[in-house]
């Protein structure tokens, strides 16, 4: 479990990796890595892939809006509690994780030869779409394997073409 919480942690860095690299400053780190610096979440592609009530059903509990994760490559609703969660997040394909070490991991041969999903304190799911990487994770009383899947699958056919 540990490693693919490593796994979520190292995808919402390397997110902002390359623009971490030319920063020194602690607070507008700090607003690369929470998104704060890529404006508004409203026009956040990521966050414009799912409603409130679709990740609500993926979590098994009500989420606030979606908020900028990774300088805007990313999104993530919470509940008010923090009792569940779910984000999503885009990269290059040269920082897609894979936690084939994790009990649990398991590939996913329709969405394509690296696809996978594995178990976390929630669920993680990942794949290569066309020129990116997708990986979300879902948390909560409903967030399942079957769940960290569909919001994946949604994810790649929702994605603007």
């Amino acid at each position: 479990m540990k490693t693919l919480r490593i796994v979520a942690l190292s995808v919402t860095l390397m997110c902002s990796a390359s623009a971490c690299s030319s920063q020194n400053d602690a607070s507008q780190l700090k607003r690369q890595i929470t998104g704060d610096s890529k404006g508004a979440a409203s026009s956040n592609a990521q966050c414009a892939l799912f409603t409130q009530t679709e990740v609500a059903a993926y979590v098994g509990m009500p989420v606030g809006p979606g908020e900028n994760t990774s300088e805007g490559a990313g999104c993530r609703w919470n509940s008010n509690d923090d009792q569940a969660w779910a984000t999503i997040g885009v990269v290059s394909p040269e920082y897609f994780p894979e936690p084939s070490g994790v009990d649990g991991f398991k590939r996913l041969p329709a969405m394509g030869e690296l696809a996978w999903v594995a178990p976390d304190s929630g669920w993680s799911a990942g794949a290569l779409d066309r020129d990116v990487a997708l990986v979300v994770v879902v948390y909560g009383t409903k967030a399942t394997e079957a769940a960290a899947v569909s919001m994946l699958q949604k994810a790649i056919e929702r994605r603007v073409r």
